[in-house]
């Protein structure tokens, strides 16, 4: 998104633009055009109708001939093609800085502006937002960047955005309402010191492969969905008294059916084993649920509901499958460089233990101007929480009063080698009352928080490809923690980026609990230092097909943990081909 497009094409009886080329503007700085036919004229508001938009011209509006003659607003006449260069404002109006009449009267219809939004919407389509108009990209669709003509690639899933979606190109496809697709992914790990003692051989080095076989097909309202799933891991320890093993599995992924404009004009019901996607990934992501889920959307505003739970994998954790989850979200783009989301996450959990979580959430995203972009995500947890005490034996639940928070900013200054500069902070509440002696039973409402089991904490600033944002080598669980994050990208071409960040944890409170790390070392619970971590990200997409991914963290340990504790690093590197 972000990308500015030339788009031309006609407008369909349903009022969506259909798209019969779209071009892509690298530099991206022609502003906003409408190319077409005066459809109407009212002289006394010096106003046009033009491809259906009000059109304002102003005392300073330039008005010409091609040939660079001078016209007034009584030259402007239905029927005449002009091409007007402005700026749209919010409820459509444009307001007009360049009017030119062109002498070619062939009935060509353009538009230029950003693009907005991206949605897939079945076999071979996709729905863009280009001046808050529905266009409608198809596999006819002659697409042109820097490197020519090409058709599009367009992803699968339910949300746009995410990466990890299996592409429909113009050569899976199979006939009108078919598509057979699929992705390879081939990766290696290297964990070292995990344990942050050098003084014992530990970490491992973990090469794997990875393959996804999808089906879809669609028609008319309705779309199914379903894929396979295969995994290969090779695990070599570094120690080499210990053995190496290996394993593997093959099992089904995404199985579901999507009837659109069902049970109303607007909504879209989807039943069966899918993803659960958000572009952050704080709240969750990448998860098959079985859910009953329902997507709507009117205007600006666009939300979800669902019910689900995880019925038949057994390899995930138990949390999932003991769990009822009940999931909201709603977004509403207020203009087109502000937005703000609504997240609610119930996670019921019938057993005795009742780590029933339920989150409520805001998020607030925007990029004011060519320079700047901003998220703010605030998030309150209550529900209940259960722990088995390890003295008495007894399970003891505990009600949960608790926040979190993430901010950050991202500038990009627009010179040679497109660097960015990015500050941000995240914090997850802690409990002093999990410092109690052993024994002493705690009082009061929990105040730890506690994300919600489905969160990845994966995204990208400025690059082609995303990353752990807390930090690779120990990728915590925002819970109990404070991060304060600084970073420093380069993107010296559309397909390469760099990215170097810098990321200090400290403790809320301090404790000898640091949830789901990659690392093994416990903190003594004295001090909440835990250290500083910097990593390095590199992507390269020459086109959305294939993808490198090369990633390096260093962890050097703070006084949280013992004097002799030594720094614990990770490399990974993977290639990924999607067909």
């Amino acid at each position: 998104m972000g990308a500015e497009v030339e788009v031309r094409g006609k407008f369909r009886p349903d009022g969506s633009f259909l798209a019969d080329r779209i071009e892509v503007d690298p530099k991206g700085d022609r502003g906003e055009e409408l190319r077409g036919t005066i459809e109407s004229v009212d002289p006394q508001a010096q106003r046009l109708k033009v491809l259906g938009f009000t059109v304002q011209v102003w005392p300073d509006t330039r008005l010409s001939r091609e040939s660079e003659q001078p016209v007034s607003f009584e030259d402007l006449a239905p029927g005449l093609r002009v091409k007007v260069e402005g700026r749209r404002f919010p409820g459509g109006a444009f307001r007009a800085k360049k009017i030119r009449i062109r002498q070619n009267l062939y009935p060509e219809q353009k538009i230029v502006g950003p693009v907005e939004a991206i949605a897939p919407s079945g076999v071979g389509l996709a729905i863009l937002r280009v001046l808050d108009l529905p266009v409608v990209v198809n596999v006819m669709t002659d697409l042109v960047a820097e490197n020519g003509p090409r058709r599009p690639a367009i992803s699968v899933g339910l949300t746009s955005g995410d990466e990890d979606d299996l592409l429909i190109t113009e050569r899976n496809q199979i006939g009108d309402h078919l598509a057979v697709l699929g992705e390879l992914r081939i990766r290696d790990e290297n964990l070292s010191n995990p344990d942050l003692d050098t003084s014992v051989v530990d970490g491992q080095d973990v090469p794997a492969l990875f393959g996804t076989v999808g089906f879809l097909t669609e028609f008319d309202s309705f779309l199914a969905y379903a894929e396979a799933l295969g995994e290969h891991d090779h695990y070599f320890p570094k120690d080499t008294s210990s053995v190496d093993n290996e394993s593997g599995s093959a099992r089904g992924g995404q199985a579901y059916i999507r009837l659109a404009d069902f049970p109303a004009p607007g909504l879209s019901l989807v039943v069966g084993r899918q993803k659960f996607y958000e572009t952050r990934r704080w709240y969750y992501d990448n998860r098959n649920l079985d859910a009953v889920r329902l997507f709507g959307e009117h205007g600006r505003v666009a939300f979800q509901v669902s019910l689900s739970r995880d019925l038949f994998d057994e390899t995930r954790n138990q949390r999932d499958q003991d769990a009822t989850n009940r999931i909201a979200e709603v977004r509403w783009d207020l203009r087109r460089d502000l937005a703000l989301q609504a997240f609610y996450l119930n996670r019921d959990d019938r057993t005795e233990l009742r780590n029933s979580p339920e989150i409520l959430g805001l998020r607030v995203l925007g990029d004011p101007g060519t320079h700047l972009e901003f998220w703010a995500d605030l998030a309150h947890e209550a529900g209940t929480r259960g722990r088995l005490d390890s003295t008495t034996g007894e399970i003891i639940v505990r009600d949960v009063r608790a926040h979190a928070l993430d901010v950050g900013l991202t500038y990009r200054p627009r010179i040679v080698l497109d660097p960015s500069f990015t500050a941000s902070f995240a914090l997850g509440s802690g409990d002093d009352q999990l410092t109690l002696p052993s024994g002493q039973q705690p009082h009061g409402a929990d105040g730890t928080f506690r994300q919600s089991g489905l969160q990845r904490n994966r995204g990208s600033l400025n690059g082609v490809v995303s990353f752990h944002y807390y930090g690779e080598v120990l990728d915590p669980e925002l819970t109990n923690l404070r991060i304060q994050t600084l970073g420093a990208g380069l993107r010296p071409g559309r397909p390469l980026s760099l990215d170097l960040l810098f990321h200090r944890y400290r403790q809320d409170v301090p404790s000898r609990r640091l949830e789901n790390t990659e690392l093994d070392a416990k903190p003594s619970g004295l001090d909440p230092h835990l250290g500083s971590e910097w990593d390095l990200v590199v992507g390269y997409e020459p086109r959305k097909e294939f993808e490198l991914r090369l990633t390096g963290g260093y962890f050097q340990p703070g006084k949280a943990f013992p004097a002799d504790a030594t720094p614990s690093t990770i490399a990974t590197v993977q290639a990924r081909f999607r067909f």
